[in-house]
């Protein structure tokens, strides 16, 4: 008796324990198959994340090339929805749009298996040109307070016709006056800029106050190289001081001091060539060029000075007809130049022409007029200070083919 209860605890126990091993069974396979699902939904999620990657990098090279071939000159459109671009095992296609202001948009899909991806590219075509801006300082910028840059075109007539826009001391002409720097720039309260004004890679531009740049102030992405000034080879007449109204003849010429007294007209007759070692206009006088047959190249070594209601223009305000150079140092640097020049721009001249200074700090005084542009190691416009960029210097003084800086780029949303 005692052995049949024996036994029959130990079925019980055994059935029980079948049970069990059932139930653990099951919920072992139950996690089984949820450990599979999650195995296989993270493999397609990695797979999916893996072609969203690959398309987008199929789409960067679609954008590359296309850039590539604008930069060649042809038009950037590659393949088609219709017929896509081979890449590999991938696919893409460009479409360029002509925006307004003379920019282009850059329209790119990469297709990879079942995934596409698209992004978008500005771009603006900039002249070759040692005058791409109406100001450029190599070290650094400065605008004083209530000092003004804006734009004209001298081939389309004078800046009084084309100056309609604004009021009172902010009328201006067009909105192409960029300013620019490798380094840092600053903008004073009040001051005005209608154009753009990229400080240099990594460098920032700082709008104080009221201050407005109707551009981008958004920082370049390469540095601006500027050229060196080359003086040319010439025998020197001596020293030549403009006592009386006088007018020099077609041809090149190089004299040690070149000083025209005040009140007093010296005229070059272009096509010309002047180089001097030290040039002074006094007050009230004017240097100017007549530019019926062609333009004056005047190469400065050392001072130069504008003094008080001076004027350097040609007989028809062209500032292609005069080019002025200067090779001053006027930086002190105890260890490469201990003995400075002088470069004066003092208050209410004006110069039409272009100014090219790479050792030169620039300094504007108030109420001087520049049309055209100036580059320099740096330049300070004081206040109430004009510069007027001749937009026309982008085309006429290209030097070779044209850069492109990208304005903006941006990923957008996919629709087959």
């Amino acid at each position: 008796m005692i052995i049949r209860q024996a036994r029959g605890r130990s079925s019980t126990e055994r059935g029980g324990a079948l049970v069990s091993m059932a139930l653990v069974a099951a919920v072992l396979a139950t996690v089984s198959v949820g450990v599979v699902s999650m195995s296989l939904s993270g493999h397609k999620e990695r797979q999916s994340a893996q072609e969203d990657l690959h398309a987008r990098y199929v789409c960067q090279a679609g954008l590359a090339n296309a850039v590539y071939d604008v930069q060649r000159g042809q038009t950037g459109n590659l393949g088609s929805a219709q017929h896509p671009v081979a890449w590999d095992a991938s696919q893409f296609y460009v479409q360029r749009t002509t925006l307004a202001g003379g920019e282009i948009q850059l329209t790119a899909t990469g297709l990879d298996d079942r995934k596409g991806a698209r992004m978008e590219l500005v771009m603006r075509e900039v002249p070759s040109t040692s005058y791409r801006y109406g100001a450029f300082g190599r070290e650094w910028f400065h605008l004083d307070a209530n000092a003004h840059v804006d734009s004209y075109d001298s081939t389309a007539g004078t800046y009084g016709s084309q100056a309609t826009n604004g009021s009172g001391t902010n009328t201006y002409a067009h909105t192409e006056g960029d300013i620019g720097s490798n380094g840092p720039i600053t903008i004073d309260q009040n001051a005005k800029v209608w154009g753009d004004a990229p400080a240099g890679p990594g460098q920032s531009t700082t709008v104080l106050g009221n201050a407005v740049v109707t551009g981008s102030t958004a920082a370049a992405t390469g540095m601006q190289t500027v050229p060196t000034v080359t003086v040319p080879s010439l025998t020197s007449l001596g020293n030549l001081t403009v006592a009386s109204n006088t007018t020099i003849p077609t041809g090149s010429r190089r004299y040690g001091g070149f000083t025209v007294n005040s009140s007093k007209t010296v005229t070059i007759t272009g096509p010309a060539t002047i180089v001097c070692t030290n040039f002074e206009l006094k007050s009230n006088s004017n240097f100017l060029v007549d530019a019926t047959n062609g333009p004056v190249a005047f190469y400065v070594l050392d001072n130069f000075k504008m003094a008080q209601n001076t004027v350097m223009r040609s007989t028809n305000y062209d500032p292609h007809m005069l080019s002025v150079n200067l090779l001053s140092d006027n930086v002190f640097n105890p260890e490469t130049n201990v003995t400075v020049d002088t470069v004066d721009m003092l208050s209410n001249t004006k110069l039409y022409g272009t100014v090219l200074a790479p050792d030169a700090r620039i300094v504007i005084n108030s109420n001087f007029e520049l049309y055209g542009s100036v580059v320099a190691r740096s330049v300070d416009l004081h206040s109430n200070t004009f510069l007027h960029f001749d937009e026309s210097l982008n085309v006429l003084s290209e030097i070779g083919a044209p850069d492109w800086d990208i304005m903006s780029w941006r990923t957008l949303s996919y629709t087959p």
